[in-house]
């Protein structure tokens, strides 16, 4: 987290620099970090992603395809070819345009590093005299002589859509443009799309947006009416929905077209707009979610179909071409509901001008889905995110839990829990501790583990500290601490192992400790493997030559910014981005949380992974498991042993560490002497733990 406090100087060479106090994810602290002025700059350039775009072949043929058919019809009716290109990024589309014999092509870029890249590729690539380059939102562009469209274009041809469709306003764009900049009879690629969703119920889908109860012996952990009553949080849920598995759900309808938007301007593009469809059920159960994905017609006899559905709904499924810019999405229903097999729903699907929600009904629609995109007001499902709360409703998690603390609490007991929005206070108060104190220092899980207490009726037993432990006194706590507990799981971690600040805090409660307190877990051990990612190598790989244009300019670009912004880990959901084994896990860091953090000494060592002959390999996945003893270990890894050669399965509620190697796409080990270094250097005083990779084949 960043704040406002900056202190700012003026370096030799007359670069500003800044000083920016920052949080330390492992320690909790907060420090000062030294930046170039230049840094945000830097990493909204690196973080751009347009490359998972132009490695999205079907896209770009696709759209190729769109322009050679639109230019065509122009020709034929004697035409002269006008074409706008909104949002042109690299300048793609418009060299595409140019190259297919438009007359004119005017792009628009308002991100002003990639216009100027843009502007070099154009160049580069021999069309500056043919291509007009105006850095401005499209909204901006004025038409007329000497204006920045000297007419207005008979071809449009724009990507300005996200995984919810209209959620970078591509209905106010589309809207202007027609208004502003084409001609009444223009071309519009795309010329439509089509929303659909399926309706279904999984319980893993469910537990990632409804608190569940957690059954403790005889009594359980109930969540409040106000959060089991809530609609959710009100943005969409955006995954790789091909890769949830297909036992994890069952459908209980067909996909359904619910939104038809015409880009072509022959009708107007509705900025609000409500769809009720009447759908069969197909199997019994709870409605627990609605899968949501679109496709796109990329030319006006709606011949050429780019579709982003998943495996199971595509009407090519052998033969799908993987994006992560435009991924498919999971809205929860206002409402809930128990159906049967050959029940009559009604789907209930809405949208503004930048957003979608629906819900489901029986028979009377208006007491459901609001007019307007709801909202959580319970704060559970903004305090906790979607694979958080699955986290806290896993049920073999949960039973971790529970093993453990029976094995380790008693009437005498009196602990303290160390973990952001955790239930474990609650979990030990109904196992019996005399007294449960946990610390919550951030605003929104305090209110609603508050609220869990109170509905539970536990406010006898749990005390919540809302102070920094180094504000916490003898009269926050009068009793001697016996165990503390911890999942452990903070609010600020980003990677695995930066939940390793739970040792940094607990260290700091030593004067309310008893002389035998245990702590819970007790050690924490870093993992790492060599593995082969099937496609999420592409969001760091260069392009190079796209569609036969040089991109290089931008892999330039963002390969430096990437190389002084970026860190050398990044956190990543890795079920959703598969990957096999291209070795066996190693141990790559222990650390006891029963030792002394400042008794524990610096390491500065070398990992060597193994890499299976004959195995391709192009990057390294990493995680963290948590021992609690007798061989009670929750992970934040695989859930399955691994098998070399084979996909890893990984935890369905966890991050994972990535680190992917430059231009992986060309990285494969060639003999059995294949291997990567992994130099680890941790410092327990200062919180700091990096990870540098050297890949021996290169």
């Amino acid at each position: 987290m960043i704040n406002n406090c900056r202190h700012i100087f003026r370096s030799r060479r007359l670069r500003m620099s800044t000083f920016v106090s920052k949080i330390n994810r492992i320690s909790g602290k907060m420090e000062w970090d030294f930046r170039e002025d230049d840094y945000d700059y830097k990493q909204e350039i690196a973080r751009s992603a347009y490359a998972d775009m132009l490695h999205d072949t079907e896209r770009n043929q696709l759209y190729y395809k769109g322009l050679e058919i639109a230019i065509a019809k122009l020709r034929q009716k004697g035409q002269a070819v006008h074409v706008l290109d909104i949002g042109t990024g690299t300048g793609l589309l418009s060299m595409m345009a140019a190259k297919l014999g438009a007359d004119t092509v005017h792009a628009c870029e308002a991100f002003k590093p990639m216009a100027e890249c843009a502007s070099k590729i154009i160049a580069q690539n021999g069309f500056a005299d043919k291509i007009k380059l105006v850095p401005k939102r499209s909204t901006d562009l004025v038409v007329g002589e000497g204006k920045d469209l000297p007419r207005r274009a008979n071809i449009l041809v724009t990507e300005v859509f996200d995984t919810e469709l209209i959620g970078e306003g591509a209905i106010g764009t589309f809207t202007h443009a027609h208004k502003e900049l084409l001609e009444k009879d223009c071309i519009v690629i795309p010329s439509y799309a089509n929303l659909y969703v399926q309706v279904v119920t999984s319980d893993l889908v469910r537990r990632w947006n409804q608190a569940e109860d957690i059954v403790v012996n005889d009594s359980r952990v109930t969540a409040p009416d106000e959060i089991s009553n809530c609609g959710g949080a009100p943005s969409l849920h955006d995954l790789q929905l091909d890769q949830l598995p297909m036992d994890t759900f069952t459908v209980l309808t067909e996909p359904k077209r619910v939104f038809r938007f015409d880009f072509t301007g022959k009708t107007s593009l509705p900025f609000e707009n409500t769809s009720i469809l009447d759908c069969t059920m197909l199997n019994t159960g709870l409605v627990d979610a609605v899968f949501m994905w679109w496709d796109l017609e990329m030319d006006p006899d709606s011949e050429i179909i780019l579709c982003c559905a998943p495996r199971w709904a595509h009407p090519t499924p052998n033969d799908m071409q993987w994006r992560d810019h435009w991924m498919q999405a999971i809205y929860y229903p206002y409402s809930r509901l128990s159906v049967a097999k050959g029940d009559i729903v009604k789907v209930i699907s809405k949208h503004d001008e930048y957003s979608l929600w629906f819900d489901v009904a029986m028979e009377t629609v208006k007491e459901n889905c609001p007019e307007e995109r709801p909202i959580c007001r319970c704060g559970a499902h903004i305090s906790y995110g979607r694979t958080r709360m699955g986290m806290i409703n896993d049920p073999d998690r949960n039973k971790i839990f529970i093993d453990v603390l029976k094995k380790n609490i008693s009437e005498e007991s009196t602990c303290l829990c160390i973990s952001d929005g955790s239930l474990l206070p609650l979990i030990a108060a109904r196992l019996g501790a005399k007294h449960v104190y946990t610390i919550e220092t951030n605003h929104m899980c305090k209110r609603v583990i508050k609220e869990f207490i109170k509905h539970n009726k536990l406010q006898d037993s749990v005390t919540v500290l809302d102070k920094l432990p180094e504000d916490i006194g003898e009269t926050d706590i009068p009793e001697k601490i016996d165990i503390i507990i911890g999942e452990p799981v903070f609010q600020s971690s980003l990677l695995p192992w930066d939940n390793m600040c739970y040792w940094y805090l607990s260290q700091q409660f030593g004067n309310h400790l008893s002389d035998q307190c245990k702590v819970l877990p007790g050690k924490m051990t870093i993992y790492a493997i060599a593995v082969n990612y099937v496609d999420l190598w592409k969001i760091r790989a260069d392009v190079g030559i796209c569609e036969g244009f040089n991109i290089q300019e931008f892999d330039k670009i963002i390969q430096k910014s990437s190389e002084e912004v970026d860190e050398n880990v990044e956190p990543h959901p890795l079920w959703e981005y598969p990957c096999t084994a291209a070795g066996n896990q190693q141990q790559v860091l222990n650390i006891d949380f029963t030792k002394s953090m400042t008794d524990t000494l610096p390491e500065d060592r070398c990992i060597c992974l193994n890499v299976a002959s004959k195995e391709p390999c192009n990057g390294v996945a990493m995680w963290v498991e948590f021992d609690f003893g007798n061989s009670h270990v929750i992970t934040t890894g695989p859930k399955q042993p691994i098998k070399i050669g084979e996909k890893v399965v990984w935890d369905y509620h966890s991050k994972q560490g990535v680190h992917l190697f430059y231009n992986n796409q060309k990285t494969r080990c060639s003999s059995e002497s294949s291997a990567i270094d992994v130099k680890v250097d941790f410092i327990p005083k200062e919180g700091k733990l990096d990870f540098k990779f050297s890949p021996k084949w290169l």
